[in-house]
């Protein structure tokens, strides 16, 4: 009896050192096909698509069109509003319906349209780290007298987006953007901070570059 117990244990033993590499085997296997974290974000950043020089010249084509079809949308509405209610009616405007037209271009064209500025008005608008640097290279080569050249630059989710300089090049800008008490009188600034507490977008000379379109197509809009 004593034996056949001495017998059974070494064949219990010998499964077990059987099983045991292959549990290890199974381990390492699973272990390959497990990408880690590090390699799924890899794995994820290599759907971006890689924008030609074709692909991107037709996308700054593009967002040069809808900026100009924003543009003009704006300068009709707003030229409308003050015609109708003076200055005044124009800061109602740019307050209450200047948002809702440029969504609606940017519906019509399937992309999101952003006014990205230093000094902005609507605290929507204020400008990224990036775009920061982006629009102080844009200030660096007006102060140099250098063309200011729109460009498409993919973000951080691949996705291209247009950027281009907005100029104050309108007189009448300076009615709302302008210098305090010179340009603008006091109860016109306060109406201003009424809408926009927090308003930074004045002090403005006219020809200075105001801030930037920023047009973001989605990837399936990218050109093959």
């Amino acid at each position: 009896m004593y034996h056949k117990r001495i017998k059974y244990n070494k064949i219990q033993n010998d499964k077990q050192m059987k099983i045991l590499p292959l549990a290890v085997f199974m381990v390492l296997l699973a272990s390959c096909h497990s990408p880690s974290g590090n390699q799924q974000k890899a794995e994820e950043t290599v759907h971006h698509k890689v924008l030609t020089d074709s692909a991107k010249k037709h996308l700054i084509l593009e967002g040069s069109s809808i900026s100009k079809q924003v543009t003009v949308t704006l300068q009709k509405n707003l030229k409308a509003a003050i015609k109708k209610q003076g200055i005044e009616g124009a800061i109602e405007f740019c307050h209450g319906k200047a948002m809702h037209l440029t969504d609606s271009v940017a519906k019509a064209h399937h992309v999101t349209i952003r006014r990205a500025a230093k000094k902005y008005r609507n605290p929507f608008n204020q400008t990224s780290e990036f775009e920061s640097n982006l629009y102080k290279q844009y200030i660096l080569d007006w102060l140099s007298n250098k063309p200011l050249q729109p460009q498409v630059i993919q973000n951080k989710k691949g996705e291209p987006v247009y950027y281009s300089t907005i100029m104050l090049n309108k007189k009448v800008c300076l009615q709302c953007h302008g210098f305090p008490g010179k340009d603008m009188p006091a109860e016109r600034e306060a109406k201003i901070k009424d809408h926009y507490p927090h308003d930074l977008a004045t002090g403005f000379k006219f020809g200075e570059p105001r801030g930037m379109w920023v047009i973001t197509f989605p990837n399936s809009q990218v050109p093959e």
